[in-house]
C-alpha cells in the first residue's frame, strides 16, 4: 500500500513538472484552441 502511494506520488511530482515546462509556441497554440472553441459555438470572427 505504501508502495503505491511513493509511485503515485512520483507520477504526480513528474506531471507538474511537466506542466511547468511550456512549448515555445505555447501562446499560439492557446489561441488556436481558443479559436476553435468560438468556431465551435458556432461565431466566425474575420480575420
Amino acid at each position: 500500500m505504501e508502495e503505491e502511494k511513493k509511485t503515485e506520488a512520483k507520477r504526480g511530482d513528474q506531471e507538474q513538472e511537466q506542466e511547468k515546462t511550456l512549448s515555445p509556441t505555447w501562446a499560439q497554440e492557446c489561441i488556436e484552441d481558443i479559436d476553435d472553441w468560438i468556431e465551435s459555438q458556432g461565431i466566425y470572427l474575420r480575420q
